[in-house]
């Protein structure tokens, strides 16, 4: 599977400024989002509080009522002179009249001065003695006429009944004269929902709080809810009961809208009081919010852009002007200088770089001056040479790497690459340790991994004793180096090198192997006797191989050297023979 990539710019600048704008987008939006969700808790939160403590006041209010109800109801039932009046018989429908007369008198007397009551039915044993109308009106309530006991206490509580929309509050009388409690009548009042509906609404007179109030049957009391959907809202909670799921005070209602509930039931009347505040409602203020620094972040990345722009031009300007040095250097013009007037990374590598150049001018310089032998003459000429043909390698993967990297990995590749200067710079022996020649490659590879990320696996297998054995100076770089180039860079997938170093019929081979792209046996010849035409302007000369080969033969003899077998899309094997010289030799 293959990694999914930023879009490959041409110009360092561009990718910098692509993904520091799309990391302030990210961060940004992660900033709106967390603002958002947190604001729009809280909002919650504070809600249900606020919606809890509303519901336990307008609970109060309602038991207040309620105290109020049964203090009347007390005054009618334990009032002796409607008890006796209740208690009196008659013969005569002119007998009835007259004592329903003076119970309706007597009634009037105890509920005058309460405007909360609205219809008051008072009865015997057996039929209707007292029918009062406290309002005109056109309802019927033929309905009270009709004695239902069953809907009395036996023992003679206040219970609350809704029956055809009339909220009621019922009681049976007992003869307080008589020990054994008999019962000589029963009291129905209504209550006027005006008054009910005025003690809801003055405890939150917004329309963003709706009230429902259920009786003990889940019969709707009372509900402020005036839309349909609402309408439905109130039938469903009271069909299926749904206020008495205590577990999450969040519930979505049968339209999909998600509703804030809030609950209380008196144990005075029995009813259940249902607050519902609309979700929705309460996220305009953190959408608001959102929307706030959604707009803020908007300026923000205008400015940011700006902002990265100019620091984007301080870290691309060394590595332009290093690569334009760099391109005089392929040129074979030794006498050019780069100047980066900085104190980080990039300014070491300048500094490392000019070093590297004079020393690469020192060293021609002696060459030709000194009257050596044919032989050393061309050893230290080769010698000269592979230095900047490394470095010429090592810098275009780094201008590469650079065009599509962040400032990060560019720091670590300009440091691994600051330090391998160094090395080659301050180590002027002409034959180390292999120890020190894998320390050159260990660096070496740092950077292609770093620019390939995990397609480049590498892995050494080199006894420490072997390691002890002296190699001339980068005798390996040029082999890892085209082993990269010409096989791993070239291969879809995965690319693994390997360096075995084993001792072998009393001589040191060192292996590279690669499972890059291969080559045939025309492209072998070709590198091994400089033949090789280069096809990609931007890849390697192939003057490594033979420059490695030659140093060998010109060192050691022809009996040691470089063997090359390869196959296509396989992969390659370059051993090197050397014989065993140890550092004290």
């Amino acid at each position: 599977m293959r990694l999914i990539r930023f879009p490959r710019f041409r110009h360092l600048k561009n990718q910098l400024l692509m993904q520091n704008t799309l990391n302030i987008i990210l961060i940004i939006g992660l900033t709106a989002i967390v603002t958002y969700t947190i604001a729009k808790q809280i909002q919650i939160k504070e809600a249900i509080r606020y919606n809890t403590i509303m519901v336990t006041q307008i609970s109060k209010s309602v038991d207040n009522m309620a105290e109020s109800f049964n203090r009347v109801m007390d005054g009618i039932s334990f009032n002796t002179d409607i008890q006796s009046l209740l208690k009196t018989q008659y013969e005569t429908n002119q007998q009835e009249y007259v004592l329903n007369k003076n119970l309706t008198s007597k009634v009037t007397d105890e509920t005058i001065m309460f405007d909360e009551v609205d219809l008051i039915y008072l009865y015997d044993t057996e039929r209707v003695r007292v029918n009062l109308r406290r309002r005109v009106n056109n309802s019927n309530f033929d309905f009270f006429n009709t004695m239902d006991t069953k809907k009395y206490d036996q023992n003679g509580k206040v219970t609350w009944e809704v029956e055809q929309s009339v909220i009621t509050a019922n009681r049976k009388i007992y003869d307080i004269q008589s020990d054994k409690m008999n019962d000589i009548g029963y009291l129905t009042m209504s209550m006027n929902q005006s008054y009910l509906q005025e003690r809801i609404q003055k405890f939150d007179p917004t329309e963003e709080r709706h009230i429902i109030i259920l009786d003990k049957n889940n019969h709707v009391v009372l509900s402020n809810t005036g839309s349909e959907e609402l309408k439905a809202v109130t039938t469903w909670i009271s069909n299926k009961n749904q206020h008495d799921d205590n577990s999450n005070p969040i519930l979505e209602a049968p339209n999909s809208e998600k509703l804030i509930i809030n609950k209380y039931q008196s144990d005075l009347t029995g009813w259940k009081i249902i607050s519902l505040i609309s979700l929705h409602e309460i996220s305009e203020g953190p959408a608001l919010i959102g929307k706030s620094v959604f707009l803020i972040g908007v300026v923000a990345i205008l400015v940011g852009i700006i902002v990265i722009w100019f620091s984007t031009n301080y870290i691309v300007k060394p590595i332009n002007q290093l690569s334009a040095v760099m391109d005089e250097v392929e040129k074979d013009n030794f006498n050019v200088q780069v100047q980066i007037d900085r104190v980080d990374e990039l300014g070491r590598v300048g500094e490392s770089f000019n070093r590297m150049m004079d020393k690469i001018n020192t060293l021609v310089f002696d060459i030709y001056k000194k009257e050596i032998s044919e032989k050393e003459a061309h050893l230290r000429a080769l010698q000269a040479q592979i230095n900047p043909h490394f470095l010429y390698n090592t810098l275009d993967t780094i201008n590469w790497m650079a065009q599509y990297g962040d400032a990060e990995k560019v720091s670590k590749i300009t440091t691994a690459l600051s330090r391998l200067l160094k090395t080659s710079i301050t180590n002027n022996r002409e034959f180390i340790r292999l120890e020190e020649e894998m320390n050159y490659i260990d660096d070496y590879m740092a950077i292609q991994s770093i620019r390939f990320q995990d397609k480049i696996h590498y892995s050494v297998h080199i006894d420490s004793e072997v390691k002890q054995y002296v190699v001339p100076k980068l005798i390996l770089q040029p082999i890892v180096e085209n082993a990269m180039i010409h096989g791993i860079e070239k291969k879809i997938g995965n690319g693994y090198i390997f360096i075995n170093g084993m001792i072998k019929n009393n001589k040191l081979h060192i292996q590279v192997i690669d499972n890059g792209v291969g080559m045939d046996e025309r492209t072998v010849t070709a590198l091994l006797e400089g033949k090789y035409e280069k096809i990609d302007e931007s890849k390697g000369t192939g003057n490594g191989i033979l420059i490695v080969q030659n140093r060998i033969r010109l060192l050691y003899g022809k009996d040691n050297g470089l063997k090359i077998e390869s196959n296509k899309n396989i992969g390659t094997l370059f051993e090197i023979v050397l014989p065993i010289q140890r550092e004290e030799d």
